[in-house]
């Protein structure tokens, strides 16, 4: 299916539809549910086994690499999970969509999604510093990335402190980073060098 000139495959729509799903109830009930990570994975690993079959012969070849898919973004997700900031709805999300889309395009979206995750959080946090005290908080920010300064002393954090414990709905940054990864993975993979990459 071709969409804004791009030719899109069937794990490729199955892919955004699911993370989007998973967006919406994300952001509606704070939750992703299993009634749609699990078929979505079990969908990516017969489709990659069945696609893979029409091209190669070989059916096994793509259930194989769909269900390592799945692992691996399982692995990743889960250890290191720092504060616990992934719940296992999010972790159940991106193993489905390493399950659907496979090894090599799930670790473009975890790197897509590793990038919006830390913009929003930067966003939030910038966010939370009272407008009076931002050119000094720039400033201490400068002392500390050239001189090691504490940026914590002389400077109120408390609305900083409150913004890092504060809880991010991950469905939707895991859909913008499938989204990129779906559409920017051949640029993605010849930027980095591997120009093998079709």
């Amino acid at each position: 299916m071709m969409i804004m000139g791009l030719e899109l495959s069937v794990q490729d729509m199955v892919a955004l539809g699911a993370t989007a799903i998973g967006a919406g109830t994300d952001l509606t009930t704070r939750k992703i549910y299993n009634w749609l990570t699990f078929p979505t994975a079990v969908i990516g690993v017969a489709l990659n086994g069945y696609l893979n079959g029409i091209y190669t012969g070989f059916h096994q070849i793509g259930a194989v690499e769909a269900f390592c898919g799945w692992m691996v973004a399982a692995a990743i997700m889960m250890f290191p999970n720092p504060g616990k900031r992934m719940h296992f709805g999010d972790v159940k999300m991106m193993a489905a969509v390493g399950a659907v889309l496979g090894i090599t395009k799930f670790l473009i979206c975890m790197f897509y999604f590793s990038l919006v995750y830390g913009l929003v959080s930067m966003f939030l946090i910038l966010k939370s510093i009272p407008k009076e005290q931002i050119k000094g908080f720039w400033l201490l920010l400068k002392s500390f990335v050239f001189a090691g300064v504490n940026i914590s002393e002389g400077f109120d954090m408390t609305e900083v402190e409150k913004a890092k414990k504060k809880l991010i709905p991950l469905g939707p940054i895991i859909f913008t980073g499938t989204l990129l990864a779906v559409f920017l993975d051949k640029w993605t993979m010849h930027f980095l060098g591997f120009a093998w990459y079709q």
